[in-house]
């Protein structure tokens, strides 16, 4: 009777398997579409799920992609629809919010202050020493041709005279420089020139091979880049903000069923049988579904 039953069970996990798994897979679904959410993951089974995160390594699997795309030549506009990118574009050129923050965090900063502070320094020495009347006095624009050195050899007074009036001019003058620099952003940085520097990017890239964009990537730096990443995400799964995060979607979706989720999700039936079936045809090629048959069956023969 033992070895009936077994032969029984394997052959409905091998020779029928796929009405087995249709007929338990269906009825599975049937009863998740009256089962909610909130009534079998609370907010223990909550904190357990964070506490069991393990964020996985997956820099051996992310460098065997990157040596697959640098043997590709497909062209970016192969990979990426024209009109889904446009979308992408609009979407992002309409948070004016995100644009007008991103551009105060820029010329607020001390590096941005630095940047002005050496274009307008160059820039008015430049004139000072190319254009103006002193440049034009006889012999001076020669000398200033053969570089710093020389002119300050030459007239060591004017030269040094010049730099500390352009120095403290351009201190004097930084933060009306900063505010007219941060006005002229905020004017020109709009939703139409946000589309237009979408637009060129996609025109100057999208000829661009995948083997090309992903040879701008070093191996050593995306090594660095994904341990970054790793050590970032385990520690925002730690935070008590992430789990804030979940609870809300947790309080979200309590009421609803685990099968509109699913099917919210994209998650079929048909799916879950297309995924699971290699995998038990596979352990049953191995074995492994016969031993697990056998010593579930026994233990119950040898029990009755």
């Amino acid at each position: 009777m033992l070895e009936a039953h077994i032969a029984f069970e394997v052959a409905a996990w091998t020779e029928s398997l796929t009405e087995t798994l249709s007929a338990q897979t269906n009825v599975v679904f049937e009863w998740l579409d009256g089962v909610t959410l909130g009534s079998v993951f609370s907010e223990a089974d909550l904190d357990a799920l964070i506490d069991a995160i393990v964020i996985p390594d997956v820099s051996a699997s992310v460098m065997a992609m990157r040596w697959w795309a640098l043997n590709d030549q497909t062209p970016i506009d192969e990979l990426m629809d024209r009109e889904d990118y446009d979308r992408a574009a609009r979407a992002v050129a309409s948070l004016s919010d995100l644009q007008e923050e991103v551009v105060e965090q820029v010329t607020t900063s001390k590096v941005y202050g630095n940047l002005i502070s050496h274009v307008l320094f160059n820039g008015i020495r430049n004139y000072v020493m190319t254009e103006s009347p002193i440049a034009r006095v006889p012999g001076a624009s020669s000398l200033m041709r053969m570089g710093q050195n020389a002119f300050d050899t030459a007239a060591p007074r004017l030269s040094k005279g010049i730099e500390r009036q352009l120095t403290a001019f351009v201190a004097a003058n930084l933060q009306d420089s900063l505010r007219d620099s941060r006005t002229y952003l905020t004017t020109v940085v709009d939703e139409q020139a946000m589309t237009d520097i979408a637009d060129e990017a996609w025109e100057r890239n999208a000829g661009s091979t995948l083997a090309e964009i992903a040879g701008l990537i070093g191996e050593d730096a995306l090594t660095e880049l994904l341990a970054i990443g790793q050590d970032v995400i385990a520690y925002l799964v730690a935070t008590p903000t992430f789990r804030g995060a979940l609870q809300t979607v947790l309080d979200e979706s309590s009421g609803r069923t685990v099968g509109e989720l699913l099917a919210e999700a994209g998650i079929t039936a048909d799916m879950i049988i297309a995924m699971v079936r290699p995998w038990i045809l596979r352990a049953a090629d191995d074995g492994l579904l016969e031993q697990f048959v056998r010593e579930r069956l026994t233990a119950f023969y040898s029990t009755y």
